[in-house]
């Protein structure tokens, strides 16, 4: 499963990390910015973004559309320590999960689980009968 953490402080990215080889996964790109993140998507898959809000240049939610349109099946978790009380719905149809800072370690592992669950299961599905791409 492929983690991209993105938030502006390192102690954050780094904790997040952290957790995630903890939790036994080791594929995990880490940015400091939603320009990055951007990037960061252009060049591979996602199974699971994690997304700070306010961050500088681009925010969390500026570029949450746009990383949903690129990664349509990533589990898009919104965690910050600023959440807004209201989103437009534009906005909260893009995120699967809005969780506040500071992140409980049993909260954060549970959400990376949670993920490789319904990626097994997905792949799981996919086996069931011929890939699209063989039918060519």
């Amino acid at each position: 499963m492929k983690i991209l953490i993105v938030d502006d402080e390192e102690t954050i990215t780094s904790y997040f990390s952290q957790l995630a080889e903890i939790n036994g996964f080791d594929q995990i790109d880490c940015v400091n910015s939603g320009e990055e993140a951007m990037t960061q998507v252009l060049r591979s898959v996602y199974d699971v973004i994690t997304l700070d809000i306010q961050m500088p240049g681009a925010s969390g939610l500026e570029i949450i559309a746009m990383l949903r349109n690129m990664c349509p099946h990533a589990i898009i978790a919104v965690v910050s320590g600023f959440l807004p009380e209201t989103m437009s719905e534009d906005i909260s149809s893009c995120i699967d999960v809005l969780i506040s800072k500071p992140v409980n370690v049993d909260t954060f592992s549970t959400l990376l689980q949670k993920a490789q669950q319904i990626q097994s299961a997905m792949n799981d599905i996919r086996a069931l009968g011929i890939a699209p791409d063989s039918l060519n």
